[in-house]
């Protein structure tokens, strides 16, 4: 869910649709209410996500510029931005004091809330619609597509030491933005009931897929069992760990500061690396790739390395298992909502949510062939990870 990027608004644009078109005077006004420095002399759209609508708003100085990332919060799928906020500023004012604890540079590896005028952590306009602002990371980039190892070994390590450095935060001081969202038994219960709806004539077609997903429901007793087994605990999450959700240094080439904390609040660790593996193997999401054990490997390395002593036996034991969990929920949740008619993620054509889940159906297939391999891999990095002290 990548919130520094445009995207439809669930229910009141098709799919497909650009984002929501807003005249250059509206957006200035808009990002007017923000402390921001300077005086904002252009105002553009940014990136090219799923969910919110991004622009980054850029301020004449004395003495160059300053660039700010104004951001529209989709409130069909954050009902309750201000709590969305409050998390933000937790997790950040948490953060700083970590980065600071490791000598590093909190304004560059934190994301930093512009505040409004009155203070607040964002605003509502007369229209209903919120708004919220943070500081752009000059000098950063991010890759939704990682195609060597050094670079997703950089990347997963920023996830890495952001998951260490809210390990000790209170996972019950962060409200749950989105109820169910890493849960599959329901996703698939979801997937269940649009299908036998088919709202807009799509499910007959998709039936090999749907048996595909079926044929392996098993799994999610399987997982819960493991979880049980291995006294599995919840704690502060990213929730998100698209591999774009990472600013990396356009110099050195580093994981510098992660972004999109919407998500963050209790969950598993194990699903958090899960995630982020997938997202590496998965290449472009609407073309898929061979499975790339090269990628893995340098994956879990990186989380390894960024996480420290934070990750325990039992959940390193769970992290196979979980990259396929989050690949299959993906496979769900693409299916269902392209059965539904492409009412989350954004759709460019009728079939992208469709290649989508096919493309996750593909990964998943390939990480089930290729299992005994990441189970080596992932003990081969434990083993040096022990070895190194961590």
């Amino acid at each position: 869910m990548d919130v520094r990027s445009r995207g439809e608004r669930q229910g009141r644009e098709g799919a497909g649709e650009p984002a929501v078109r807003r005249g250059t005077d509206h957006l200035s006004h808009i990002a007017a209410r923000f402390a921001i420095e300077g005086e904002v002399v252009s105002v553009a759209p940014h990136g090219d996500g799923h969910i919110h609508d991004t622009y980054v708003a850029v301020a004449r100085l004395r003495s160059g510029r300053r660039c700010y990332i104004l951001q529209h919060i989709n409130t069909d799928i954050f009902p309750d931005p201000a709590a969305v906020m409050r998390n933000i500023i937790r997790v950040t004012a948490h953060l700083e004091r970590k980065v600071r604890a490791d000598g590093g540079d909190p304004e560059r590896e934190v994301v930093r809330v512009i505040p409004t005028n009155e203070g607040r952590s964002h605003f509502a306009d007369p229209g209903g619609e919120v708004w919220r602002c943070f500081a752009k990371v000059e000098n950063t980039s991010s890759h939704a597509v990682l195609s060597r190892p050094e670079e997703a070994r950089a990347v997963t390590g920023a996830f890495g030491r952001f998951l260490r450095r809210i390990a000790d935060m209170p996972s019950d001081s962060l409200a749950v933005p989105l109820e169910d969202f890493h849960d599959p038994s329901k996703a698939l219960d979801r997937l269940r009931g649009i299908a036998t709806m088919d709202p807009v004539g799509r499910a007959r077609g998709v039936r090999t897929v749907l048996c595909e997903i079926e044929r392996r429901a098993q799994c999610l007793d399987q997982w819960k069992a493991l979880c049980v087994r291995s006294g599995a605990s919840t704690r502060a999450v990213h929730n998100d760990p698209k591999v774009d959700n990472v600013l990396v240094d356009s110099v050195t080439g580093c994981g510098l500061c992660v972004i999109d904390l919407d998500t963050v609040m209790p969950g598993l660790v194990a699903t958090d690396i899960g995630d982020g593996v997938r997202s590496v193997l998965t290449g472009h999401e609407g073309v898929g790739r061979p499975f790339d054990l090269r990628l893995f490997d340098a994956a879990v390395r990186g989380f390894f390395e960024g996480l420290g002593d934070s990750i325990d036996e039992a959940e390193i034991a769970q992290i196979v298992p979980a990259s396929q969990l989050m690949t299959y929920e993906l496979v769900i949740r693409f299916l269902a909502d392209y059965i539904a008619g492409d009412r989350w993620f954004r759709a460019s054509s009728r079939y992208a949510n469709l290649q989508r889940a096919r493309v996750q159906l593909a990964l998943l297939q390939a990480m089930e062939a290729n299992a005994d391999e990441m189970t080596q891999a992932v003990e081969r990095a434990a083993m040096d990870r022990r070895l190194r002290g961590e």
